[in-house]
């Protein structure tokens, strides 16, 4: 175990170290929010990950996944977000189609929405959603993958309109998963005029590079998984994260799951997260929350079928 840590060091070590403030004006949110109640659990790491929400994290990954998911998640009142995903083999890796949608309410005259908004609420509704299509291959024993974005954003009478590109690679190294992503590549959005103020508000995609790694244990009658990762966001900041999971199976098919995880939060986060899984068969049950600004906690579920 203490070999992984080591990788993760390594990791952190090779991302950007510059301490910088971070860019409130990188939109659209929903590039930024969680897609997996099982990597949310873990610091919402899931750049190595095997599950068919990957498709949100890092398209190379698909080579590995099966199955189909959907979660929610509920923010406040007046925010919460969702995510469903599909995958299924193709060639010598995989091929998934996903979609994510977030509606939230927004103090008047606030563009682009931050995160602590969703919490906030306000009089201007808003609605975001995404439309990902991926493609995953293996060559000499690395996967490449890439995945576009369909991405809609409107808030009042204000909307934009883009396609964005996310690229990926995986290999496997002396017993550990790594993966390496580039997500949200494109144009921002056009620059929006606030309705009767005459400002003209500016934004940026979220452009993000992840490099993270996997690692799994046995240890007696439980299995112990974790994982880490390192980010860097178009604004320089950088964003170490990590997690846990226990896994006890008492029976065959059947298998409890514990979680826990740390992040450097961004603005309206908070630096830890945990979560529970229940397997079944074919069937998986996750639940994740995710602490944030304010005392505040945000819950997710998620269903997923092998």
């Amino acid at each position: 175990m203490r070999s992984f840590f080591r990788v993760a060091l390594f990791a952190a070590v090779m991302a950007p170290t510059i301490a910088v403030a971070q860019d409130e004006n990188l939109a659209p949110l929903i590039l930024r929010l969680p897609s997996s109640a099982r990597a949310l659990a873990m610091g919402n790491v899931a750049v190595a990950g095997r599950d068919d929400d990957v498709l949100f994290y890092n398209p190379a990954q698909l080579v590995a996944a099966r199955g189909m998911s959907v979660s929610v998640e509920q923010f406040s009142s007046t925010a919460r977000t969702g995510a469903l995903s599909s995958v299924t083999r193709f060639h010598t890796g995989g091929i998934a189609i996903g979609a994510t949608i977030a509606q939230f309410q927004t103090p008047a005259g606030i563009f682009p929405v931050a995160r602590p908004d969703l919490v906030a609420g306000g009089a201007v509704r808003g609605t975001a959603g995404t439309l990902v299509v991926g493609l995953a291959q293996v060559f000499k024993s690395t996967r490449f993958g890439g995945a576009a974005k369909l991405v809609d954003e409107q808030i009042g009478q204000s909307r934009n309109t883009r396609a964005v590109f996310d690229v990926g690679l995986g290999r496997d190294f002396f017993g550990y998963n790594f993966g390496l992503a580039v997500q949200n590549i494109g144009k921002s959005f056009s620059p929006t005029t606030l309705p009767g103020s005459g400002i003209t508000a500016d934004s940026h995609m979220p452009l993000r590079v992840t490099v993270g790694a996997v690692k799994g244990w046995l240890l007696g009658p439980v299995d112990l998984g974790a994982t880490a990762a390192v980010s860097t966001l178009r604004d320089g900041f950088v964003i170490p994260a990590g997690g846990a999971e226990l896994l006890y199976s008492w029976l065959d098919g059947y298998t409890v799951i514990v979680r826990a995880g740390g992040r450097r939060p961004e603005i309206g986060e908070g630096p830890f997260t945990a979560g529970a899984g229940f397997v079944m068969d074919r069937l998986a049950v996750d639940y994740a929350l995710e602490t944030l600004t304010g005392s505040r906690v945000a819950h997710r579920i998620g269903f997923r079928v092998r």
